[in-house]
């Protein structure tokens, strides 16, 4: 049985048509699904009694299950452990801020990347998530939240507040699953439904330049943020071995062809590596690597789990490798990653890849 939450409008006003009802009741179950947050959409009142009683025998709803929560001490952010069919799980990542909640999505059970840096890839990949698993996490941290007024008074929001922003950044390569993603942007971006603009989605990527290119034809606003790390081909190949099949400069050529320098903005993200990628060369490097593109740079001193080889530079060499950025008239953020007591960081979220319940886990980097 299809699931109503891996639809989008368009294709729900076609299983209307289908059934020989009007192709109106879609945003009317749109609204009731993912505004109303009911679950289950074919109540609303205005639907006909006839599509009211077909629905749910033709269309699966099933939530998922939220299996554990874990809340930061720090910065007051979560981590939902999320159940899927078949025992599987993954993590997602709810992060207050000022003004906004942002809600991290996982894209795949693991990954198949395997970036040395990264604790995710340990797993490899176990399996892709389907579109209605994508969107399923943003509705069970909506419920959450709508369930906890409390926590919401604690962060210093809105009684109101939903979520704002999300970022394709939990687990998994979110490219190399890029079709049940590109419907998820659709659904979760459909103005009858959660209506968040695609430019507050982010969609990371390792640079899966074929998934790249199939996403901004079928979303030319969709937002992406490359995972860059090292400018230098022969290092980032050794950090990130898809850079064997597609090198940086490569992707960055191909993302000035499509966007050029005034398209959508394209977030540069760089994670800070002492030793590794944290001199001014590799600063000055990143500057050139970032002509011709709307960008915007985002350094991200290394979120280390347990005992490892690698660690963070000083705040002096940050300091000075964000200056240097900025002397270049560059958008640039120091982004220290929320969570990181929880293991919810960029990079920490992982699943024991040998159970199907298994406890957040790091192994030495």
């Amino acid at each position: 049985m299809d699931s109503f939450y891996g639809l989008t409008r368009e294709a729900l006003e076609a299983w209307c048509t289908l059934h020989g009802f009007s192709r109106v009741h879609a945003k009317t179950l749109f609204r009731s699904a993912y505004k109303a947050l009911n679950p289950e959409p074919w109540s609303a009142p205005s639907l006909p009694r006839a599509c009211a009683a077909l629905l749910p025998l033709s269309l699966s709803s099933a939530p998922l299950r939220l299996v554990a929560e874990q809340r930061s001490g720090y910065d007051h952010s979560l981590k939902f452990l999320v159940g899927l069919a078949g025992g599987r799980e993954v993590e997602a990542v709810l992060m207050p801020e000022t003004k906004r909640l942002t809600l991290c999505l996982s894209s795949q059970v693991g990954c198949a990347q395997g970036c040395v840096f990264c604790h995710t890839g340990r797993m490899g990949l176990i399996r892709q998530l389907s579109t209605d698993e994508i969107v399923g996490q943003v509705l069970l941290a909506e419920r959450w939240i709508a369930a906890h007024p409390e926590w919401l008074q604690q962060v210093r929001l809105p009684a109101s507040t939903r979520i704002s922003n999300i970022v394709f950044m939990g687990m998994g390569e979110p490219l190399d699953n890029v079709d049940a993603v590109i419907a998820a942007l659709r659904i979760l971006s459909d103005p009858f439904g959660l209506a968040l603009g695609l430019s507050h989605i982010s969609v990371s990527t390792a640079g899966h330049l074929d998934g790249i290119e199939r996403l901004y034809a079928a979303l030319p606003k969709a937002r992406l943020a490359l995972s860059v790390h090292s400018t230098d081909d022969a290092q980032r190949s050794r950090i990130m071995p898809i850079n064997k099949r597609w090198p940086l400069t490569e992707v960055v050529d191909r993302l000035r062809t499509i966007l050029g320098g005034d398209g959508p903005p394209v977030l540069l993200q760089y994670t800070l590596i002492r030793g590794v990628n944290d001199r001014l060369e590799d600063a000055e490097q990143l500057a050139r690597l970032s002509q011709g593109l709307n960008a915007k740079i985002n350094l991200i001193p290394l979120n280390v789990v347990g005992p490892s080889r690698l660690s963070a530079p000083s705040p002096e060499a940050i300091k000075a490798f964000r200056d240097l950025l900025c002397s270049h008239g560059l958008r640039v953020m120091v982004r220290y990653s929320k969570g990181q007591d929880i293991a919810a960081a960029c990079g920490q979220l992982v699943r024991d890849a040998n159970s199907q319940s298994g406890s957040s886990s790091s192994g030495e980097t």
